[in-house]
């Protein structure tokens, strides 16, 4: 907490008598390891400039992030990672998010992963196909940095209702 531009700071007993000490930022931390887990979101996305953005603006105090240049990389990530939720552009090389949704959804039968699109494109044809594969939000782009966290949780709580509450706590994060 900056209090007049000072970091307050707490004092932790150590082994044999020591004190460290501790700023907020790792008080936070310890704090949050015993709260939910971050949420774990794969980001499919092949724009240098969108990574960074979403790099930039997805909070690292609520998700965990990995990214994929296109949608080979981003399934065999999926497949060794697990995300809770993947947000995916529609026009990646190699295989498109729209490719990718379906694999999830048809061929892996993966129902429960939230799928979010996040295109430049509000064609219709293309946010029909997409619904058509059970995917739980469709942004198009450009998106706004200060909300697109709190987007992300929205739509992650829409699709998952049992966790509201969880979701709850690390919506105070943002």
């Amino acid at each position: 907490m900056d209090i007049v531009g000072l970091r307050r700071n707490f004092l932790t007993p150590a082994p044999h008598g020591m004190m460290f000490a501790e700023s907020l930022d790792d008080y936070y931390l310890k704090a949050r390891a015993t709260a939910m887990d971050n949420l774990k979101i794969l980001i499919a996305e092949d724009n240098s400039f969108s990574q960074k953005f979403y790099d930039t603006y997805i909070s690292a105090k609520v998700f965990d992030k990995r990214f994929a240049e296109n949608g080979k990389v981003a399934l065999d990530i999926y497949a060794e990672w697990r995300p809770d939720i993947i947000l995916l552009d529609l026009m990646m090389p190699v295989m498109s998010g729209q490719e990718v949704l379906q694999h999830i959804r048809e061929t892996l039968k993966d129902l429960a992963t939230t799928v979010i699109i996040s295109s430049l494109s509000s064609h219709k044809d293309d946010v029909s196909v997409c619904a058509h594969y059970g995917v739980q939000g469709y942004l198009v782009k450009p998106l706004n940095p200060k909300e697109i966290s709190k987007v992300l949780l929205q739509l992650y709580t829409k699709a998952n209702p049992r966790k509201a509450e969880e979701i709850a706590t690390l919506m105070q994060y943002l």
